[in-house]
């Protein structure tokens, strides 16, 4: 069962906060990241609908609602497809909506490469945290002969920010599977942590109650046992 829909929004006109008022629903949310130009809604389209197509609006960001099934269950996501050119404050909103990232670059150009490591290091210090959920991809992998990012430096950069790597074509309608197991596997590395860090919370929280208890207990304030006369 797949279910999809897209709301679009320009440029000027967005602002993200992650305020957990959706629904009562886990919602797996996903933002895509990368210099303008390297694919990023190409990749989206094609997970999502199975095709491709050349030219978007750069201007333009869209919010995909997705439910989909996932190892047996139902997965509910929203893929933020992030516009071409984004000043700071909008970069500080989408590192705090999102909760793991797709960080893009395209094999053809360098440039878009090397900002990767930039974009990362700012979703981490919006964040506070290094434990990113996210994956390494470089798009484009059909233009052979453009090429200026080798393979193995892509691999060299996922090891480097920690995150799993993958080089395929939105345009290459034999990767089909190849980009929804991207999309798939991203799924379980971010579930894997949300489940993580829930389980964080639930034992400090009871670590909490723990203490409070012992802390009645010294103060006196616990009950007191009641004992049975023969």
């Amino acid at each position: 069962m797949h279910d999809l829909s897209i709301k679009n929004k320009t440029m000027n006109g967005s602002r993200y906060r992650s305020n957990g008022s959706d629904s009562k629903d886990t919602i797996f949310k996903v933002v895509l990241l990368g210099c303008p130009g390297v694919g990023k809604t190409a990749l989206t389209v094609r997970f999502l609908t199975k095709r491709f197509i050349g030219e978007y609006c750069p201007t333009l960001e869209s919010i995909y609602k997705y439910r989909t099934n996932f190892d047996d269950d139902e997965v509910k996501m929203e893929i933020l497809d992030t516009a071409g050119q984004m000043e700071e404050g909008w970069k500080d909103g989408y590192a705090l909506w999102g909760d793991c990232f797709v960080f893009v670059y395209s094999i053809t150009d360098k440039d878009s490469f090397d900002e990767i490591i930039n974009i990362k290091r700012q979703v981490e210090n919006v964040r506070h945290s290094t434990a990113i959920s996210g994956i390494l991809v470089g798009n484009k992998s059909d233009l052979l002969h453009d090429r200026q990012v080798p393979v193995n430096h892509g691999m060299e950069l996922a090891d480097e920010i920690g995150c799993k790597f993958y080089e395929v074509s939105a345009a290459d309608w034999t990767q089909v599977s190849v980009i929804s197991d991207m999309f798939q596997d991203l799924f379980r590395e971010c579930r894997r942590a949300k489940n993580a860090r829930e389980g964080r919370q639930r034992k400090a929280s009871s670590s909490v109650r723990f203490k409070q208890a012992i802390q009645k207990v010294i103060s006196g304030k616990a009950p007191a046992r009641r004992t049975l006369s023969a």
